[in-house]
């Protein structure tokens, strides 16, 4: 039913409106009563510069706190073999701060210790996730650096693309990088499969490892051929990365082995049915790093009629289903960065476990690379591989790069330099 409203009841709704609204104003001028810790005003956070990349490449860190009794930055500076714990200092205004290097050009990251409390730098909105751990980044510029940079070219699309894997019962994620100009045209491109280590996840590649600037930098220099690099999660109980879903508590028993399955049986047809690609196996390369190497070497030598392009740097081979075993500690672990890696691979296991890994494998391949660095704790288990595949005649590049352990640094560099190696029309 309808109402009208009569002028005398508007006439007193009025009023009582004017009379309520001059009764707030007059109580939020009034004083207001209480302990004096009420009326205290809420503290104000100083702002500050942080980090500070100074032209000659030293870097200076700040954080405001003045409660604090101790602050620390640490980070991977000056070297990864060689990681910072840099005290700071205190000024008068609460603020914390010191300048370290001059640094080398690369890819950088650190936390605040506050107290003994890790924490990233709240002035730097620059950060990247390496399975559960956090940490604030900074880009050292520089020649050595400018492959990781965003930079002033044609950039690729990097998307998050969500696929059906009925041989692990879940939808999962995948990240999957498009060159530039892939959205126009009809053209077909090669695929990478890219794989990430222990701990990561779909996400590790370009967050940690800069994969996508480092292909749009490439492509631009004409160095790297436009193609597809999938990035899927190699933990084969996981549908997506750790910060996106909750994870379950149990891995499963044969992950070494359905993942890899997968990939043939889910993810290739996935690909191939929605994009562009060229779908023979001399335009398919899979690598990975440390326990992405041991699904490489699964995955290709198990299906070497999907790859004619195989790479893996500072591959955890023991992950080899069937070929584990336990050993003692290198003799040289002194020399070792990170020493007490007791785990390796029986030869005729790791055989055995890869049926396609044999001397006929010389003329199907275009590319077979391994690549790891001088200081890194799986550096026995390369030496071992190329010598069990040098005695059964099988080409193996093996290559050794000073100066880095097992980082995202050297992972980097491995990926920089397998790039312009692939599907060139010469090879």
């Amino acid at each position: 039913m309808h109402t009208q409203l009569t002028g005398e009841f508007m006439r007193d709704f009025i009023v009582a409106a004017v009379l309520s609204t001059l009764a707030s104003m007059a109580l939020a001028q009034a004083p207001i009563q209480g302990p004096a810790s009420q009326l205290a005003p809420a503290p104000t956070v100083q702002l500050v510069q942080s980090p500070e990349i100074l032209p000659d490449g030293r870097v200076t860190f700040r954080l405001a706190a003045p409660d604090a009794l101790k602050v620390e930055v640490r980070g991977n500076f000056p070297s990864g073999l060689e990681p910072s714990i840099v005290p700071m200092t205190k000024d008068a205004n609460g603020v914390w701060s010191v300048t370290v290097g001059p640094l080398k050009p690369e890819f950088r990251f650190y936390n605040f210790y506050v107290d003994g409390a890790p924490v990233v730098d709240p002035r730097n909105p620059h950060t990247r996730r390496d399975g559960l751990q956090m940490a604030s980044t900074l880009i050292v510029p520089g020649a050595e650096s400018s492959l990781l940079a965003v930079n002033d070219v044609p950039h690729g699309t990097l998307a998050q693309v969500w696929y059906d894997s009925p041989a692990l019962k879940m939808k999962r994620r995948a990240y999957i990088y498009t060159p530039p100009g892939y959205e126009v045209g009809n053209r077909r491109y090669p695929v990478l499969y890219l794989l990430h280590g222990g701990g990561g996840d779909e996400d590790a590649w370009s967050s940690n490892g800069r994969a996508p600037q480092i292909f749009d930098n490439l492509i631009a220099s004409g160095r790297m051929q436009p193609m597809l690099v999938i990035m899927p999660n190699g933990n084969a109980n996981q549908s997506a990365s750790q910060d996106y879903v909750t994870q379950p508590a149990q891995p499963l028993a044969n992950a070494g082995t359905i993942f890899a399955d997968s990939v043939i049986s889910d993810l290739i047809p996935f690909v191939d049915k929605t994009y562009r690609t060229s779908t023979d196996r001399n335009n398919r390369a899979i690598a990975g790093l440390s326990m992405g190497g041991g699904q490489t070497l699964w995955t290709a030598f198990n299906h070497l009629d999907h790859f004619a392009w195989v790479a893996g740097f500072s591959g955890a081979y023991h992950n080899v289903p069937g070929a584990r075993i336990t050993i003692p500690p290198p003799p040289n672990v002194a020399d070792l960065r990170e020493p007490g890696i007791t785990q390796s691979f029986d030869p005729d296991k790791l055989f055995a476990a890869l049926p396609d890994l044999n001397p006929a494998a010389n003329n199907r391949l275009k590319l077979f690379l391994v690549t790891i660095g001088s200081h890194d704790g799986l550096l026995t288990q390369q030496r071992l591989l190329k010598s069990t595949l040098d005695a059964k005649g099988i080409h193996l590049t093996a290559k050794e790069v000073p100066g880095y352990m097992h980082e995202w640094a050297f992972w980097r560099v491995a990926l920089i330099d397998l790039m312009p190696q692939l599907f060139q029309p010469t090879r």
